[in-house]
């Protein structure tokens, strides 16, 4: 008998008997199992319930489903569940393609599309999913950053990563999570339609298109889209449908609109497909010298034009220990031959808003460097723009246009869908070409965050004629039955031919704005020869709401007459309703002549919050309903040195444009007779930068409507005056001196004056000698409205 000791036997024997058991071939205990090598993630894809899409973990980040990436299909209930391997977990974004043998809430998918999810939140791949996954592959934003912007951007107050088939519509007027996917996938639908025919052609880098190329340019086409389908939600048609029919036909016939109105096209996708395979390709390091990049531009002829451009020196361009480099906003503006220049803001006015940058408001005067972090070799940039007025990230592709023709290169960009360069003649463009080292840029910006901001203009100005809010006396502001009330009484008084006070406080606004209307018989006016009534309802809302914004820009009092009502829609306020710090929402019609605002119709509720933010404090609103999702900010009161101003936060909108790097902007702008600055001087001021309303008065006089003097700068340089004592114009004269301080003589009739305007304070000061007055010399101040 051979006896054959194991190894296992000789532990026992050296060990004693202690660890039998765990040597097999005796006692209770077996093998440990292996470690599992997968995890399995679950998740649901919906639009409506969809049944049967391919879904995937797109490891690759290429679109589709290829052999080797863990997939599935989706059951009745349209889930799935894929046995990811564990170094994949959480790492790989979830693609679902819904294909023609997908069905969505039963019904056969007739247009195929595709849907993701980010990488960290695989729960529900949705159509809203799919937008803040474009936001975290553009930007390389996290999850939670990406859908913070995409909710502003849409309204939306619950989660993006919910199945919103199983949360009740919302019943308070805001933004349906489920209208908002189904409009996402009506509109991918009608693109993929429009496109179709464009797979197997070439795009513009020379690669073949695929049908995964077209799905991701549509979902990457999607975030310039958004803004435009939620406005499209609130328009009334959508608003009337009441079942389920009728929802789905309204949202359809909105999709197409926006679809084919910012859509892609045969000869866009060309571009966009070939622009997201540049963004794909590794980027050299760009050299590090002082340079400008023309950012926009709209150009009719030599002597009226706009033009935007980000410039640095050679040390703003050197990155600093946090890899961190500098950048200066600068703009110009030529009309008939005048030009003004400026930093921040639509025109030079406001270059003056403030905005809270988390420890204090501050400004951007004129050369203020914004910062932006070094591209790295994907594109991506993180910026804060304006001391945190805007923060978020960028992403671009890099085309050489060095030898090319102007006007073919201009062509591709229109052709593209980009409008932030506008030349209205390209025929002047001719037959230039770019020098070599000629760059286009075709970036995506993604803001993250938006401070509040406010344009403080109005401190030193009368009641309505600025930026600050003002509100009528309590009997006013208790509104009633006009009939009822005694000439000269409540909402007879005079003082609603006015605009009021300025409120002072917070409190003191909300009690005055409780939704009371004043309601007046039918009324009427002569415009034009003609003469306009209003109907039987004719009620006045001024008194008691106050302002979210307007929707349209239809004229007041200038052209042909509509009707009674402008056809603008005014969004109102008032503080009323159940809960704590109630709200309700208003739709209001416009009265034409006078802007006066009428009929409101309560379109849903939600509440106000109020915080302290240094020497101010804030108001801002939840629950906005969808017919705000128009404007391009949310609404914010900011109560600060006794006044309540118009505040705003911008929503963060996503932007695509095209952009040239140093060397095509000299070229291009140089063709069109504009020479570009250079970035190391810093950017002077003209005396067009002084344009606006100025409104000044003597020292010591009271802040009201008819004291002083309006001075008026055009935008073309030309001046006027108005007495607001008179109330009469009166002809006037004002030079300014020295543009790079403001300082400026006035003379008007026998009076002179001299004094500064403030630009980036928006305010105005000096010393007068005016015979006809006492005294005859004093000290004047004011401000810009």
């Amino acid at each position: 008998m051979n006896i054959h000791i194991t190894r296992c036997g000789l532990a026992v024997l050296t060990l004693a008997l202690l660890f039998v058991a765990g040597c097999g071939g005796g006692g209770d205990s077996s093998p440990a199992p292996p470690a599992a090598t997968t995890t399995n993630v679950s998740t649901t894809v919906i639009d409506g319930i969809v049944k049967n899409a391919l879904v995937c973990l797109d490891r690759n980040s290429n679109g589709k489903c290829d052999a080797d990436e863990v997939q599935g299909r989706t059951d009745a209930l349209g889930a799935v569940t894929l046995a990811v391997p564990n170094a994949d977990v959480g790492k790989f974004p979830i693609l679902a393609v819904v294909g023609t043998d997908a069905f969505d809430d039963g019904v056969a998918v007739a247009v195929p599309y595709a849907m993701t999810a980010p990488a960290d939140q695989t729960a529900v791949v949705s159509p809203l999913t799919t937008v803040v996954q474009q936001t975290v592959a553009s930007t390389g934003a996290t999850s939670a950053e990406a859908a913070r912007s995409v909710r502003d951007t849409t309204g939306i107050t619950a989660s993006l990563f919910q199945d919103y088939t199983k949360v009740p519509a919302p019943a308070d007027g805001s933004t349906s999570a489920a209208m908002v996917a189904r409009l996402i996938v009506l509109a991918t639908q009608q693109q993929q339609m429009a496109i179709a025919a464009t797979v197997g052609t070439a795009a513009i880098d020379g690669g073949t298109i695929s049908q995964a190329d077209l799905d991701k340019a549509i979902q990457k086409n999607l975030l310039d889209l958004l803004a435009d389908l939620i406005t499209a939600l609130g328009s009334p048609a959508v608003q009337a449908a009441t079942t389920p029919a009728e929802r789905e036909a309204a949202l359809r016939a909105q999709a197409v609109a926006v679809a084919q109105a910012g859509g892609l096209t045969a000869a866009s996708a060309a571009v966009a497909v070939g622009i997201n395979n540049q963004a794909s390709v590794a980027q050299p390091a760009a050299p590090v010298t002082a340079g400008v990049q023309l950012t926009d531009f709209n150009f009719i002829d030599a002597s009226n034009y706009y033009v935007r451009l980000l410039t640095s020196s050679l040390a703003q361009a050197t990155a600093d220990a946090n890899n961190m480099t500098k950048y200066v906003d600068r703009r110009t503006r030529s009309n008939a031959g005048t030009v003004a220049k400026w930093g921040t803001g639509g025109d030079p006015t406001r270059n003056a808003d403030l905005n809270w940058n988390g420890s204090a408001w501050v400004g951007c005067p004129i050369n203020f460097q914004s910062a932006s972090t070094v591209r790295d070799a994907q594109g991506k940039s993180a910026y804060s723009y304006c001391d945190q007025r805007e923060t978020g990230r960028t992403n671009r592709s890099t085309f050489d246009v060095g030898g090319k023709t102007m006007s073919a290169v201009y062509a591709g960009i229109a052709t593209g869908g980009y409008t932030n360069l506008v030349v209205a003649n390209p025929s002047m463009l001719g037959t230039a070409t770019f020098p070599v080292g000629s760059k286009l840029f075709y970036q995506t910006t993604t803001p993250l965050t938006q401070a509040f901001s406010y344009y403080p203009s109005g401190a030193q100005n009368a009641p309505g004629f600025s930026n600050v809010v003002s509100q009528y006396s309590a009997t006013v502001s208790a509104g009633g039955d006009a009939a009822t009330q005694g000439a000269g009484v409540g909402c007879n008084s005079t003082e609603t031919n006015g605009n009021g006070i300025n409120s002072t406080t917070l409190e003191g606004m909300i009690a005055a704005r409780a939704g009371t209307p004043c309601v007046f018989g039918p009324g009427s006016f002569v415009y034009g020869g003609v003469t306009y009534s209003s109907g039987p309802q004719n009620v006045w809302w001024g008194n008691s709401t106050v302002s979210l914004g307007k929707l349209g820009s239809a004229p007041v009092n200038s052209g042909a007459a509509p009707g009674y009502y402008s056809g603008n829609t005014h969004l109102r306020i008032a503080f009323k309703g159940t809960g704590t710090n109630p709200v309700t929402y208003y739709a209001c019609q416009e009265r034409f002549n006078s802007g006066s605002v009428r009929n409101c119709t309560s379109i849903g509720t939600g509440s106000y919050t109020i915080q302290t933010l240094g020497d101010a404090r804030a108001m801002t609103f939840n629950n906005p309903p969808v017919q705000a999702a128009a404007l391009n900010y949310n609404r914010v009161f900011v109560e600060r040195g006794g006044l309540i101003y118009f505040g705003y936060q911008s929503k963060a909108l996503a932007k695509n444009s095209v952009r040239m790097n140093t060397t095509a902007s000299v070229a291009f702008l140089a063709q069109l007779g504009i020479t570009v600055e250079n970035p190391e001087v810093p950017l002077a001021l003209t005396t067009a930068s002084y344009l606006g309303s100025w409104d000044v008065r003597g020292a010591g006089k009271p802040i009201d409507a008819v004291t002083g003097t309006s001075i008026f700068i055009g935008a073309n340089g030309s001046v006027s005056c108005f007495d607001r004592a008179a109330n009469v114009s009166e002809a006037c004269a004002v030079t300014i001196t020295d543009p790079a301080t403001g300082a400026f003589t006035f003379s008007s009739g026998l009076a002179t004056a001299s004094g500064s305007f403030n630009f980036a304070a928006g305010t105005v000061s000096g010393t007068y000698n005016d015979p006809t007055s006492v005294p005859v010399t004093g000290t004047f101040s004011g401000g810009r409205r």
